[in-house]
């Protein structure tokens, strides 16, 4: 990451920056999203007698509705993902700069200005996933609702299987979304159908008919929208800090002891991306168990009053599973979240040089 701020007679054009942005993350969504989705079912199939392991619900999810069932929720993914990514590190750029402009003192970040570029890193990394937090959640909580939901023609297929069996063993077959602990202590069922909506239905209700197909009835749709936030912020607050700090301290410590690494090519871009797999492997460990509860609660379907609070989920997976329950996914979670942050600074560095305007 060039980590020098802009000159005085440079500035960023943020049309530019949103556009180049856009562009480029646009790809790698479509390419990771089959791994996002099998986490996701992954994570609900905790506490149930479905399988929690990567291959095997990677292949149920296939078997029962092929390879469009991977990709379930991926436009309404795509467009939180990247409008947050883009305004979180517009945001980041923003603030660094006035950072270490001297400007700081405007804004209350005046502290910053005699602080090492690690800390200064971490710090504004930090704040600015903080501040697009929010604008993420209801995206997160669509979009993983979808990832769980069975389509009309996966549900009929299994019912028309075989009419003999009963239910109970049928739905074993099938990947279970409902989350029935191993020893109850309270019950989060997740299990729902998405509808088709009608054709005749007015085209300006469709987002509420769509949204209405997801959301319980006894639950607001603000509250529905939003469901997880808290975990979520416990999220971020456990994955950024751990992931600026690693990347910005690892490459520090490459580019330093570059002449005792002359076996290798000492390219800015190779020191970036070793530096992105560090951080990204961190801080994904250290944010695996809020990841966990987070998809728990945000793919609730059904729960009694207090239940979806994320100390009441997460004293419910250590009870039922141990302390593993609060990696499951992790693994998937690493093949999406490593190369992705191994190329996340040097992509978005990239995108503000080709940003950045020099001034008449």
């Amino acid at each position: 990451m060039n980590n020098r701020p802009l000159s005085l007679d440079q500035k960023i054009n943020f049309k530019q920056y949103y556009f180049y942005g856009f562009i480029i993350n646009l790809l790698p969504i479509y390419i990771f999203y089959p791994i996002r989705t099998v986490k996701t079912i992954q994570q609900s199939n905790i506490g149930t007698s479905s399988s929690t392991s990567f291959f095997k619900v990677f292949s149920e999810r296939v078997k029962t509705e092929g390879a469009r069932g991977l990709y379930k929720g991926v436009g309404v993914h795509a467009l939180g993902s990247i409008g947050g990514r883009l305004v979180h590190f517009s945001t980041y750029d923003a603030l660094r700069d006035r950072v270490y402009r001297g400007r700081g003192k405007g804004i209350g970040l005046s502290w910053l200005e005699g602080c090492s570029q690690t800390t200064t890193n971490a710090f504004l990394g930090t704040l600015s996933a903080i501040t697009t937090s929010s604008f993420i959640v209801p995206f997160d909580v669509i979009s993983q609702q979808l990832q769980v939901s069975r389509s009309p023609s996966s549900s009929s297929k299994g019912t028309n299987t075989n009419n003999n069996v009963p239910a109970l063993s049928k739905s074993k077959r099938q990947i279970s979304t409902s989350t029935i602990t191993k020893r109850p202590i309270f019950v989060v069922s997740t299990r729902h159908d998405v509808q088709k909506v009608p054709s005749d239905v007015n085209k300006s209700s469709i987002l509420t008919n769509f949204i209405s197909r997801l959301k319980p009835k006894d639950i607001p749709l603000y509250k529905f929208l939003y469901r997880g936030w808290t975990a979520g912020l416990l999220n971020t607050l456990s994955f950024f800090p751990a992931y600026f700090f690693t990347y910005t301290y690892t490459l520090e410590h490459l580019q330093r002891n570059k002449h005792h690494l002359s076996f290798l090519p000492s390219s800015y871009f190779l020191f970036s991306v070793t530096s992105g797999v560090v951080a990204g492997t961190t801080a994904t460990f250290t944010s695996a168990p809020f990841d966990v509860v987070k998809t728990k609660i945000q793919i609730a379907r059904e729960s009694r009053r207090g239940e979806l609070r994320w100390l009441n989920i997460a004293t419910s997976i250590l009870k039922t599973e141990g302390i593993k329950g609060l990696f499951v996914g992790m693994t998937a979670r690493l093949w999406v979240v490593v190369p992705l942050g191994s190329l996340n600074f040097w992509v978005f560095e990239q995108v503000r040089e080709w940003s950045t305007n020099n001034d008449a």
